[in-house]
């Protein structure tokens, strides 16, 4: 083993630590409980498969449904949560489309679920596959919070930020003015 190497893993200070999202840390004893360090993690519960009639509108619907789930994600990160995907992560390397592979990511997306803190529902639609993810939310008594489109989110915090800009903007004015 080389010099570069061995320093590599002298700085992993505990290697369990080193989790994929997914990982009950309440079953290693290592973990900490409480850990107010560690994000909340927030399912992402969004449509994937396209329900489109025709190929090019499947395409375009697949699209964006990867688009709305990809923006929910980078809105949660920035929000300093830990957004879990399934849908994201799993198709990656398992095909949608096969019947087999489907059931296996929707079962692994599943265990995802059971270490989620809260399920984020974005968007009107709900698909097959996110009706089971809800109902397991349900039964594990996960908060299920019901949210619109992501960049209808951005909008509305957009929204909100300038409303509040605006009115401290106003009280400034108001305060040089009488002063």
């Amino acid at each position: 083993m080389n010099n570069e190497h061995q320093a590599a893993q002298s700085d992993i200070k505990n290697p369990r630590e080193l989790k994929p999202p997914g990982t009950n840390a309440s079953h290693d004893t290592s973990a900490s409980s409480g850990n107010s360090t560690s994000p909340k993690k927030i399912f992402v519960c969004s449509p994937y498969r396209p329900l489109s009639e025709t190929e090019e509108s499947r395409k375009a619907e697949l699209e964006s449904n990867i688009h709305r789930a990809k923006t929910a994600c980078r809105i949660l990160t920035t929000l300093g949560f830990m957004p879990l995907a399934p849908h994201l992560y799993f198709t990656t390397f398992l095909k949608d489309e096969e019947k087999r592979e489907r059931e296996d990511g929707i079962r692994l997306g599943l265990q995802w679920l059971e270490e989620a803190d809260e399920v984020w529902v974005f968007g009107d639609t709900i698909s097959e596959g996110m009706a089971v993810e809800i109902a397991r939310a349900k039964e594990l008594a996960k908060p299920v919070r019901n949210l619109p489109e992501p960049s209808r989110m951005v909008e509305l915090l957009i929204k909100g930020i300038s409303a509040g800009y605006q009115g401290q903007r106003n009280a400034a004015e108001s305060e040089s003015n009488n002063g």
